[in-house]
């Protein structure tokens, strides 16, 4: 006939529970609070008219032989920290971007133009802040994708407004000729 395994408990058992239940509360509560200040941060998004650029040749714009390289923003992902006392948030955002160029055997640096855009209600822009991207093709290649940072977007909300009533936009700087050239190419872009 087997033995019954008999199990005894260190004298700590109960306390150890006890720490971890209460590390457990910890990392939840903290998630709450991560939850909490989220809902403080303008949300980012790309402004779609604006997502793409495409530079060309000197005097062959328009022509697809002329096309040097064109990028697109694919992605933004931000994070912020709220100061209530203040009324300010300061976002740092990571955006993605891809670049194509034709096939071309030499290797070659661009750099394109992006604006970050604190807006209030969708629309009122309150700030914009532009920068530039720089990127290299390796001899032979036609596409890579990067990711750049941008540290710091601080938005000063009014009295009275509320965080969800701000928004960060995301774009190319586009000339008068580049958003053209984008319109004929998707006319369904505003």
């Amino acid at each position: 006939m087997a033995r019954p395994v008999v199990r005894q408990e260190s004298p700590y058992a109960d306390a150890l529970r006890a720490v971890a239940l209460a590390g457990l509360s910890v990392l939840l509560l903290s998630g709450c609070q991560t939850a909490k200040e989220a809902a403080n941060c303008p949300v980012a998004n790309i402004l779609a008219s604006t997502a793409r650029l495409t530079k060309f040749k000197p005097n062959m714009d328009g022509d697809p032989a002329g096309e040097l390289f064109t990028i697109q923003i694919t992605g933004v992902k931000s994070g912020c920290s709220f100061d209530k006392d203040e009324g300010t948030t300061d976002a740092s955002l990571d955006i993605t971007f891809r670049a194509t160029r034709p096939p071309t055997g030499a290797a070659a640096n661009y750099t394109a133009p992006y604006f970050v855009a604190a807006v209030q209600n969708g629309s009122s822009v309150i700030s914009k802040k532009v920068l530039g991207t720089a990127f290299t093709f390796q001899p032979g290649e036609a596409s890579l994708t990067f990711t750049e940072n941008v540290p710091s977007i601080v938005t000063k909300f009014a009295n009275g407004t509320k965080p969800y009533e701000y928004g960060l936009l995301v774009g190319l700087q586009l000339t008068r000729e580049q958003f053209e050239y984008n319109t004929r190419l998707d006319p369904l872009e505003p």
